[in-house]
């Protein structure tokens, strides 16, 4: 001790100071925690003696760490004021979870006796593995009142999951118990008695675990799929098996986790036993079946295909659902090639039903899929559904192919199907796509006119430009397209370019495109456009003019009267002209007196242009009184005016014409006109002034000939016979030619005529017909593949009644076609008449004995009515 106080007394000062402070914090801070603790312990009483009043000041107070730390003291505390402050202050939560970790016993003893319902079921699974958890779970159940004691476990539990074998162990005294439970309300002990049962082999537990087949809970339903012994026998039908059990289940129950185990458990122990009939099944159950699907069985996708291909859409949505999800729709898709037509028409009836039911992720590949099978099917789909930006895909894998693989005829549909699928349903992607097509294939003719007939109004902002640039192109090939597509472009615009065209006018814009622009002024009708309309009218060419001027007399009758006055009394000679031979089209004879006075105009066009009103207006009164013009001074006039007189003129009229025609002083322009309109006349007396003129053999012999044969009607025909027949030599060469240069149409109206039945024309007809090569053309056509082209010749050599036209019809009795046999009976009937002997001879004895045999059998069965 002695020497202790020598060696404090031997410290510095400082030291010593030191030491007393760190004694003094010491025994400060001892003081405070045992304060902390008395008072923390005084006011776990004060919670105990009025729990309600002083609880939520208490937890605000005190973190939950430190409750936790301080279990024991609250636990004697509970135990000495019988107060449960564990449940208060929701301790037993914590230490279920501490338990779960720990396994400390004591924390069994707290929870069984302060909050056994938050962790019953975990002692319950520690107590199945371990022997002192289990003789404590016991032990709490044999002094619990409860009459179902196993009941509070199950609720703890709350359906989880755990080992029904090893729970019959722990519990096996308790089996009635526990069967008793199937029958409780809560569904969470049910599942906890039948998951235990169901490793029983007490006849009354399997009964109890085959009922539960019905039980109201899915999770009960779906543990006894899963977990009853394969060998189960069923109870109280005899011929319910498992494997029927399942199958019902797998068809009709309403929860999918549920059906789901009875598939699973059908594939596992019954495979070879599962098999479908859909003709016998509703369509819930179809769908359920669907639902069930397994992604890599082929099976299952061949008959999601077959459901796929029906009509039912509820059935088609969740089959087409199922093999999109699985990659068949994509693969069948991708593998539809151009070369196997039924293939690729069944796989497009399967892609058409996926659409219709809005499943279309196949399309998906499509912007890089060059394969020409898919991309057909595609155009063909997006026409009525599918995503739009699909059909941009579609437009720029189609578009920015070559020119000629455009052009080519296998991808033909595929290119008309695209323009189709952008004009319906296009996106403004796809109909930009379009624009630049336009403008890439603007001297592909074939390809241009199905694109602009693509072009929808919807797409105004993107393709007027574009379109007036080909409206300035005076070379663009397809103008009547173009105003087509116009019409349907917002009016205000195309109106003011139009106008613009024409207000520059040759300076800036070039003939064709001004009258392009005139017609589209005048298609959109338009009365604030009319008098630019007829001032331009000059720009078109007199017979467009003619045809132009029909729609204007859609305008007000008064506006446009006035507007046409105006014009007339101007000095501008072509716009007059233009005016005067454009007024017949508007079906209008107000102006028919101007028009007779711009017979003396001064002008060589006007007076031409009236001259042909007069025609169109058929005054032919008026043009009896024109053939003076016939020497109008002017070369031009006096051929335009034979035209004219030629083509209306009356009988009287035509022979003035024919006195100009043979006056070797006229000159050829007004020859030629004088030909050109007999070749125009529907006169029988022009066929006679052209045959005369053939006749003299002089300059214009083969323009007489080739101005004849454009005469195909039965008027100009017969009165060609007529003086066929009669013909000399040379004319009858000549007037053979006329025939041939007819061709088939002339052929054709011949045919016609000899059917009439016309005795002093049969003769000649044939005859002609002979000459010009048709009967042995119509012999060789009776050897067509086609038999509607057989039935025709058989039926035209019918009718011509020659030797020569004979001799063919015997070689197609045994036509193996009905109806060209009929044709030929009928033909060859006519044998047996007096007028037919002649021709009859003649086959018999016909030095070819293919002839001869057979007219000999033909006719025999004629005879005898069994041709046919």
């Amino acid at each position: 001790m002695k020497q202790l106080l020598d060696l404090v007394t031997s410290l510095p000062l400082y030291l010593l100071i030191a030491g007393a402070a760190a004694v003094l914090a010491i025994l400060i801070i001892v003081i405070i925690l045992l304060w902390r603790q008395i008072r923390f312990k005084k006011n776990v009483e004060a919670l105990a003696e009025n729990p309600d009043l002083n609880r939520k000041d208490f937890l605000k107070k005190y973190k939950r760490e430190r409750l936790l730390k301080k279990s024991s003291l609250i636990v004697d505390i509970s135990r000495k004021k019988q107060v449960n402050l564990p449940g208060l202050l929701h301790l037993g939560e914590d230490w279920v979870q501490q338990y779960k970790s720990s396994h400390k016993g004591r924390l069994i003893t707290w929870i069984l006796e302060f909050s056994p319902d938050l962790g019953l079921f975990t002692i319950f699974q520690r107590a199945m593995l371990h022997q002192k958890p289990a003789q404590k779970l016991n032990s709490f159940l044999d002094n619990s009142s409860d009459f179902l004691k196993l009941r509070r476990i199950a609720l703890s539990g709350r359906g989880e999951e755990f080992d029904g074998e090893k729970g019959l162990k722990l519990f096996s005294e308790r089996i009635d118990e526990i069967r008793e439970m199937t029958g409780d309300p809560e569904w969470a002990s049910r599942y906890f008695a039948i998951n235990i049962l169901l490793h029983d082999e007490d006849e009354r537990s399997a009964r109890a675990v085959w009922e539960s087949f019905e039980d109201p809970h899915a999770l009960i339903r779906s543990t006894v799929i899963r977990e009853i012994a394969g060998d189960a026998e069923p109870f109280g039908d005899e011929e319910t098996s498992l494997y029927s059990v399942l199958f019902n289940l797998l068809l009709n129950d309403p929860v999918f986790e549920v059906r789901l185990e009875a598939k699973n458990r059908i594939m596992k122990d019954f495979a070879t036993s599962y098999s479908l009939d859909l003709e016998s099944m509703s369509n819930e159950q179809i769908l359920h079946v669907i639902q069930l699907l397994s992604p890599e069985s082929p099976e299952d996708q061949d008959l999601a295909l077959k459901i796929l291909s029906g009509d039912d859409l509820e059935l088609r949505q969740s089959a087409a659902a199922y093999l999109q999800e699985c990659g068949v729709l994509e693969r069948v898709f991708r593998e539809s090639y151009m070369n196997d037509s039924e293939e690729l028409e069944r796989n497009y009836v399967l892609l058409k039903n996926s659409l219709e039911v809005n499943i279309s992720g196949f399309l998906g590949g499509l912007q890089s899929n060059n394969n020409r099978g898919s991309l057909l099917l595609a155009s063909r789909l997006l026409k009525s559904s599918g995503p739009q930006d699909s059909i941009s895909h579609l437009a720029d894998r189609v578009f920015t192919q070559s020119i000629e693989k455009k052009e080519d005829s296998e991808l033909n549909e595929l290119y008309r199907n695209t323009l189709d699928c952008v004009n319906l349903r296009g996106n403004d992607s796809a109909l930009f796509l379009l624009a630049r097509e336009l403008v890439d294939i603007k001297n592909r003719v074939a390809l241009l006119g199905d694109a602009l007939g693509a072009i929808p109004a919807r797409g105004a902002f993107i393709f007027m430009p574009v379109l007036d640039e080909f409206l300035k192109d005076p070379d663009f090939p397809l103008k009547d397209e173009l105003r087509e597509v116009l019409k349907v472009m917002p009016e205000a615009e195309v109106q003011t370019a139009a106008m613009e065209i024409i207000r520059k006018g040759r300076e800036a814009y070039p003939h064709a495109v001004r009258i392009q622009a005139l017609k589209i002024l005048g298609e959109m009708q338009k009365e604030s456009c009319l008098q630019i309309i007829l001032e331009n009218l000059s720009i078109l060419p007199l017979d467009e003019a003619r045809e132009f001027a029909g729609m204007l007399s859609s305008y007000a009758e008064g506006l446009f009267n006035e507007r046409v006055k105006l014009i007339l009394d101007s000095v501008d000679a072509q716009s007059r002209a233009t005016i005067i031979v454009s007024l017949p089209a508007t079906g209008k004879k107000t102006f028919l007196k101007e028009i007779r006075a711009a017979l003396d105009d001064a002008n060589p066009e006007v007076r031409i242009a009236a001259i042909w009103a007069l025609v169109e207006y058929r005054e032919t009164k008026e043009l009896a009184r024109c053939t003076a013009m016939l020497r109008d001074p002017v070369p031009e006039v006096r051929r335009e005016v034979a035209r004219a007189l030629g083509t209306s003129g009356t009988d009287s009229v035509l022979k003035e014409m024919e006195k100009v025609l043979n006056d070797d002083n006229e000159v050829n322009a007004v020859i030629q006109g004088i030909i050109e309109g007999l070749g125009a006349s529907e006169s029988a007396a022009s066929v006679e002034i052209l045959v005369r003129k053939i006749s003299r053999e002089d300059d214009y012999r083969m323009d007489c000939i080739r101005s004849l044969s454009r005469k195909k009607d039965k008027k100009s025909i017969s009165a060609a016979i007529e003086l066929f027949k009669d013909a000399g030599p040379q004319l009858r060469e000549d007037m053979s030619t006329v025939f041939k240069m007819m061709g088939f149409e002339g052929e054709k109206t011949m045919v016609d005529l000899l059917r009439e039945d016309i005795p002093s024309l049969q003769k000649y007809i044939a005859e002609v017909l002979e000459s010009t090569g048709f009967v042995e053309n119509h012999i060789r056509k009776l050897k067509h593949r086609d038999s509607s082209v057989r039935q025709e010749s058989a039926s035209f050599l019918a009718a011509i009644r020659t030797k020569s036209a004979f001799r063919g019809i015997v070689l197609a009795a045994r036509d193996p076609n009905p109806d060209v046999r009929i044709e030929v009976t009928k033909a060859l009937e006519i044998l047996n008449t007096d007028e037919g002997k002649e021709i009859l001879k003649d086959l018999e004895e016909d030095p070819d004995s293919k002839v001869r045999k057979y007219t000999f059998w033909a006719l025999e069965r004629v005879r005898t009515k069994s041709l046919v």
